[in-house]
């Protein structure tokens, strides 16, 4: 997943000088892109905090599969964020 982030990082980021009809100078591009990975990642997490606190208030009437299901989604968001974290 962290290489296809960065492929798309590197396109979109191709894409918005194109679109001001400029050309990146020394590592501008680079950190433009990486400047997008980080709203991804930082969207990511906020996308994760909120099906936590879904998950959890969906089941509060059975409070042990609300905490499974978060817990779950807590450790699958840990491991993005550390597959994503590995490729800077």
């Amino acid at each position: 997943m962290s290489k296809n982030l960065n492929i798309r990082a590197q396109k979109v980021t191709q894409d918005i000088f194109d679109i001001l009809g400029v050309r990146p100078s020394g590592t501008q591009g680079d950190r433009v892109a990486q400047a997008i990975q980080q709203v991804i990642i930082k969207a990511l997490e906020k996308s994760v905090e909120r099906s936590t606190t879904a998950a959890t208030e969906f089941h509060a009437t059975d409070r042990r599969l609300g905490d499974e299901i978060a817990e779950e989604i807590r450790l699958a968001n840990k491991a993005l964020i550390t597959n994503l974290s590995a490729m800077r």
